[in-house]
């Protein structure tokens, strides 16, 4: 892993780099806060070991400054320090820091420190890698879906077109029969065919208007206009006027 280290003082530099090359870790060293920020946006350092107190920038502004940066991976940082209590660990975890180690440290010690920051790195990178996948597959699937939709309004759209024709001719020809002298069952039959087919037809303009609306602008279903789809309580006879003989 590739590690960044920041302190002014040369020995902590020297058994920062030493401790860290022995764990097996690539180490970039910094003499202080400014060359340590430069040093993070010109490579990838997913973790950051830096003193408290450094001149240009110390620790706590170098952890505000990259956690206000909006990158994706996630830069994981160690606060090094002489201070010790409540108040400067809280004041370094409000700053960005994840870890707060005071000097001297223990070797060992310190080794277990870099092991968690690695697991916790890793998991980031699980995350974000599943993260990632997740999108493409949402993407994916969102494709999938519109081409789909896509494919329904179409067929939609033509299917009313053409059942349309046949209708009007139906009705056309029933308006026809209803004008010459019928006997009273020949009446009643075609005032039901004119019935079923304004029915039909009021059902075939609701689909079509479906299909050429979007998701969220299918507010007239649900107003009296739409009350085809709900049964045939009433029928209106808007059929096309009669075919001329």
């Amino acid at each position: 892993m590739n590690i960044l280290i920041a302190d002014d003082d040369d020995i902590t530099l020297l058994l920062l780099s030493s401790t860290l090359g022995k764990l097996g870790h690539e180490v970039h060293e910094a003499a202080n806060g400014r060359e340590a920020w430069d040093a993070w946006h010109s490579g990838a350092f997913p973790l950051i070991i830096s003193d408290w107190l450094m001149p240009d920038l110390d620790g706590p502004g170098l952890c505000r400054r990259i956690r206000a940066e909006p990158r994706t991976d996630y830069t994981y940082i160690i606060l090094l320090t002489s201070l010790s209590g409540k108040t400067n660990y809280l004041e370094a975890m409000t700053a960005g820091a994840d870890d707060f180690i005071t000097k001297p440290f223990e070797k060992d010690a310190f080794a277990a420190r870099v092991r968690v920051a690695e697991r916790i790195l890793g998991l980031h990178a699980s995350l974000r890698a599943a993260n990632t996948d997740l999108e493409r597959r949402v993407r994916e699937r969102t494709a999938e879906l519109e081409t789909a939709l896509h494919a329904k309004d179409e067929f939609l759209s033509r299917a009313s077109h053409e059942l349309r024709t046949p209708m009007h001719q139906i009705l056309g020809f029933a308006q026809l029969l209803e004008m010459d002298p019928l006997a009273l069952e020949q009446k009643e039959s075609v005032g039901q065919i004119l019935s079923s087919g304004a029915h039909l037809l009021s059902l075939i303009d609701r689909i079509l208007e479906v299909s050429q609306s979007g998701s969220s602008d299918l507010s007239f279903l649900a107003t009296p206009s739409g009350r085809a789809f709900a049964g045939r309580t009433e029928v209106r006879r808007d059929a096309p006027p009669p075919l001329h003989r």
